[in-house]
């Protein structure tokens, strides 16, 4: 029988006693604000509203030209106005004061003074650039002992073939540089399969019964990237030392009376160790790379035993042993490299920010698949054991599950409530507030707490406009709507942090068992496998819907805090099932913790797929083997593990529409002193899931809006012990749930169907028509054709401007620009001497005397002097006399009324050119249209019937700003309308209404997701008159438009591949309303 559905009960008052909060070691005052202390506080509905800076995004603020520190003021107002909690300041290409001179240090402080007269955040980056360790190259200028080393095993002795060329790299990866010595000379023998079969150390000029190899340790040889230096040993706690010295020393001693507060962290970027490299066939025989230091022989023979030889068995890591013999030196050299570098690298950080009171954030190079950490760092998750806000990076919108749950794990475990994200990177211009709210619902949903976006420029000046756009922050025609996506975020984060995760699987990771068949390529599948599994397990649980958490053998014996009621704790965890994944190794302590102690404590652990065969990665005895009999052994099929967790799953879901959609949703729920929070997102962008949510136990349920800030109280129902209600979730889309215990309000419902419930009735839509249109900002030819000469020289071309640039630099001996090129700070005056004197012709068509305002946009290039149709054009200032557009660095100079002229327009400048000289597109901004044939635009009379539709076919191909439709529609009698427009391509829309009692333009909200609608409330009977503005990204002037469809992502070089990838004519984007939007009535 059927009862009445729970009443809400009053959210007022409820009290609950405080969790200690968590405080960093060290700290003397209040907590640090990125460990959430409100987070132990009594929900608050005021600050669910309005969530303070903690709650919110710090993106990468890319200091990437000369530092103001007026023009740094300016760019945190724009910050706040974004609705940011902060930002970090991050070195990036540009920079043109020395880094942690007192000149720079000078601009850290003061713009920690302005964040926190403006309660932000002033997180804190700890290199020039990335990789973090070398100080933009002072380090190893001053220490040349501290350079990082490799192994080079190579056929190929010193002397016969030398360096290979462009080994300047820009990370830790090897390359041959033939500047070290002779570390041993080896003779391999092989069998048929590739196999080895004897490996002998031998004599220099010892003749060989097998082929010889020879194994070199050295450096590489200086790179531009680290200013003309190389990266650190990372495996060296010395060289590490002098790192924390030089930076983080440097720091405190600025600011780290605000260490804790303002100041809540320090940003370290993708350190690593030399990548491991293998063969790419057994046979081969390719140069290869091994990370390296000076006494890693003598550290492994402590670590391991006086029988543990590292040199005379190195061939060991680069080929398979016969028979599928595990190699335990194998297995060991990669556990040990792990530990020298966490120990050397990610320990001394840590230990260092814990005593000075500020957290270590950042990320890991290559986290994604035990074949990325394998080469780079030996272990992800054994990297954050010493982090305060472990982290990630999540570039090109991808999907990494397992990133995120290596970082939130640990997190989790060590009782942190924040996991961060650097997050957006190379999502170009064209990238949507929808992507930005699915990309970071399906991490916040994984544990994902603390978003880097990456990233906000200073300056677009030179190579910074190419620097992995879009810049968000002002140069954005949409920043001041940021607030829509941080808003919903920092509510989603305010929930997300209180109480802990609940989550009672966990999940061996299998790194240990992946470092065992890491051979050459072409030996046989099981590398691949083991990737392959590792990302299937995550998603079939992820996807239905039971949350775990990864266990890493190497932090368990530390994190392990004995059994309780059944359950395995782990640090601040507590789980009731424990997934043994195709391991083919097992550590000896997870194997008494968990496979021996933790059944008889009555948990439950389940072996999928393969059995172990080795412990420690070493043959065990019989009693190992023992102790898997008659045990939960389940194949390695997605229905079998999800029915075996069936018991330990605390939400489900029944679509009413394709039962595929409920594979599309994410979940993560937290209990807070009897209280639940519960967040599920939609990462389909397109498709709606429609059906049934069923929550174990008896709950109150409140929908808090994370996009109004408002709490609703939802009819729910009971079904047996679950709690249940409906729900449609459309693309993109996530619900928060705060539940109160029902205590006993809940009555039982029988049917286990979805619930029926009404839907309103809509009319027929009304086709809106627009009634003018407007733009925000003037119209844009793009200049990017240029005739150049250099000194005396006859002109060439004409060339795209940027590949003039190359040229001009070849001609001049000087280095190419692009993403790794020596910083400006780096430079000396003697060297940014001008080489020559250069001219640019730049020729453009009109059908039309421009007699309106009319505008040169560029960059001011010292000693410039331009001239349009033969005449000076005046520049009065260093910084052009009309002031900017889009960036402060792009200046205005208007032009004479008149001086652009119907038929064939020529501008020339005139300028010297040294190694730090910007040649870049130009633009024409005025009151005209633009039409384009191919590689021709050319300037027509300005059109005033632009309407829905793409409008770069409406004569505004190059513009990049807003464009504001204005419309009415009229109601003959009160009701309740929608605004719906499904067809747009704009980062975002907004709504206004023009208010009939003040006239003034009043903000209604933002269209960004599906299903694309906007409830304009209930309106009365008459006309009503609104603005509907799509906001324009930079893209068709500032993006790679000569690049052909089909090389996808995006870098800083994409912008310079004529010699490879080219469209002579514009591929530009579609941007505007792109149909006609209707208005919905409801009955």
């Amino acid at each position: 029988m059927e009862s009445s559905p729970s009443q809400p009960v009053s959210l007022a008052h409820r009290s609950r006693a405080k969790a200690p909060q968590q405080l960093v070691a060290g700290a003397k005052s209040s907590p640090n604000p990125l460990s959430f202390p409100k987070s132990s506080e009594p929900f608050s509905e005021r600050l669910f509203q309005n969530p303070t800076s903690e709650y919110r995004g710090c993106p990468f603020w890319a200091w990437n030209a000369k530092l103001d520190q007026a023009q740094l003021r300016r760019e945190i107002d724009a910050f706040k106005q974004m609705g940011l909690g902060g930002f970090h300041m991050h070195v990036r290409v540009g920079l043109d004061t020395e880094y942690m001179s007192d000149e720079f240090m000078d601009a850290i402080k003061s713009c920690v003074d302005y964040a926190e007269e403006k309660d932000l955040l002033a997180c804190l980056y700890d290199e020039d650039r990335w990789p973090s360790g070398v100080v933009g190259g002072r380090l190893i200028q001053d220490y040349p002992e501290h350079k990082g080393k490799h192994i080079l095993f190579t056929t190929v002795p010193y002397g016969v073939i030398g360096p290979a060329p462009g080994c300047d790299t820009s990370s830790a990866g090897g390359c041959r540089s033939e500047n070290g010595y002779l570390l041993s000379k080896y003779s391999i023998t092989l069998d048929e399969g590739g196999n080895l079969v004897k490996a002998e150390q031998i004599g220099e000029d010892e003749p060989a019964d097998g082929d010889v190899w020879y194994a070199y340790v050295e450096s590489n040889l200086s790179s531009p990237w680290f200013n003309g230096q190389t990266y650190v040993d990372t495996l060296s706690k010395e060289a590490i030392a002098r790192f924390v010295d030089l930076t983080h020393e440097a720091y405190k001693k600025k600011v780290g009376d605000r260490f804790g507060s303002t100041v809540p962290c320090i940003f370290t970027d993708e350190p690593q160790f030399a990548t491991k490299t293998r063969l790419p066939s057994p046979q081969a025989k390719h140069d290869t790379f091994l990370p390296w230091t000076d006494d890693l022989p003598a550290t492994f023979k402590a670590k391991y035993g006086p029988k543990a030889e590292l040199v005379g068995r190195l061939p060991e890591l680069i080929w398979n042993l016969a028979g599928r013999r595990p190699s335990l030196t194998r297995y060991q050299y990669h556990d040990h490299v792990c530990e020298r570098f966490v120990s050397a690298y990610m320990d001394q950080l840590g230990e260092w920010c814990k005593k000075n009171n500020i957290m270590l954030n950042g990320h890991l190079m290559e986290e994604p698949t035990l074949y990325s950490q394998t080469t780079a760092l030996g272990e992800a998750m054994r990297c954050y054991r010493n982090m305060q806000i472990p982290g990630i990076d999540l570039l090109n919108d991808s999907v990494e599950y397992n990133t995120a749950k290596q970082a939130s794990s640990v997190a989790r475990q060590n009782g942190i409530k924040a996991c961060g994200s650097e997050t957006y990177g190379c999502t170009h211009w064209t990238f949507t507030f929808e992507g930005h709210k699915g990309c970071s619902d399906w991490q916040a949903a994984l544990g994902i707490t603390f978003r880097v976006q990456h990233l906000s420029w200073m300056s677009m000046a030179g190579e910074g406009k190419r620097d992995y756009p879009a810049s968000i922050g002002y140069q954005s025609p949409w920043y001041k709507e940021y607030g829509y996506i941080e808003d919903h975020f920092a509510r989603v984060n305010l929930a997300l942090t209180r109480g802990r995760p609940v989550t009672r699987v966990a999940v061996i990771h299998p790194i240990e068992s992946y470092w065992l068949c890491f051979g050459p390529e072409g030996a046989g599948d099981e590398m691949r496998w083991r990737d392959q599994v590792f990302a299937e397990l995550t998603n079939w649980l992820l996807h239905g819907l039971v949350d775990f958490d990864f266990i890493s053998e190497s932090l368990l014996p530390e994190q392990f805090g004995g059994y309780e009621d059944g359950k395995l704790k782990v640090g601040a965890c507590a789980y009731d099932v424990v997934i043994l994944p195709n391991l083919r190794t097992i550590r000896s302590t997870t194997f008494e913790i968990i496979v021996q102690d933790f059944a008889r404590h009555g948990g439950d652990v389940v072996v999928a797929g393969q059995i172990p065969t080795l412990i420690d990665g070493k043959p065990p005895l019989d009693s190992f083997h023992a102790a898997f009999r008659g045990g939960n052994i389940i194949s390695w099929d997605r229905d079998l593990v999800l029915s075996y967790l069936e018991p330990y799953k605390e939400l489900k879901v029944a679509s009413s529409t394709t039962p595929a959609t409920s594979q599309k949703l994410l979940y993560q729920m937290r209990e807070d002193t009897g209280e639940r929070y519960v967040f599920i997102c939609n990462t389909d962008r397109n498709e709606a899931f429609e059906g049934t949510i069923l929550i174990k136990g008896s709950w109150q349920v409140y929908v808090l809006d994370t996009l109004s800030g408002s709490q609703e109280w939802t009819k729910s129902w009971r079904n047996r012990d679950w709690t249940v209600f409906p729900r449609k979730l459309d693309g993109c889309e996530s619900l928060l749930l705060r539940l109160l215990p029902a205590e006993g309000q809940l009555a039982e419902r029988i049917c286990e169907t979805g619930l029926d419930v009404a839907s309103p009735v809509m009319s027929t839509g009304i086709v809106i028509k627009e009634h003018g249109v407007s733009l925000s900002e003037l119209n844009v030819l793009l200049l990017d054709q240029a005739l150049y000469r250099v000194d005396d020289a006859g002109w060439t071309g004409p060339q795209e401007i940027l590949q003039v640039d190359n040229d001009i630099r070849v001609k001049l001996k000087l280095p190419r620009k692009g993403s790794a090129w020596k910083q400006p700070w780096s430079i000396t005056r003697k060297e940014r001497a001008p080489k020559a004197h250069v001219s640019l012709k730049l020729a453009f068509s009109s059908e039309v005397d421009l007699e309106t305002p009319t505008y040169l946009a560029m960059e001011l290039i010292d000693d410039v002097k331009i001239t349009l149709n033969s005449k000076a054009v005046e520049v009065s200032t260093a910084s052009g006399a009309q002031g900017w557009w889009v960036d402060e660095a792009i200046s205005l100079i208007k032009l004479d009324t008149g001086l652009v002229k119907k038929g064939t327009n020529t501008l020339v400048l005139d300028f010297p050119f040294g190694i730090l000289t910007n040649i870049e597109r130009i633009y024409l901004l005025g009151n005209f249209a633009v039409a384009i044939d191919g590689p021709k635009a050319t300037i027509q009379p300005s059109r005033s019937a632009v309407t829905w539709g793409d409008i770069t076919t409406q004569g505004l191909p190059f513009y990049v700003g807003n464009v504001e439709y204005q419309f009415e529609f009229s109601l003959e009698n009160p009701a309740r309308a929608v605004l719906s427009v499904p067809h747009f391509s704009s980062p975002v829309l907004r709504v206004d209404k023009l208010s009939s009692a003040s006239g003034a333009w009043e903000k209604i909200g933002n269209i960004a997701i599906q299903p694309r609608t906007l409830s304009l409330g209930r309106l009365p009977a008459g006309t009503h008159v609104y603005r509907l503005t799509a906001f324009g990204n930079r893209f068709n002037s500032f993006g790679h438009v000569h690049l052909p469809d089909w090389v996808g992502g995006c870098w800083p070089d994409i912008w310079r591949t004529k010699e490879w990838a080219w469209v002579d004519g514009y591929n530009l984007k579609p941007i505007g309303v792109l149909a006609a939007p209707t208005i919905l009535i409801t009955s």
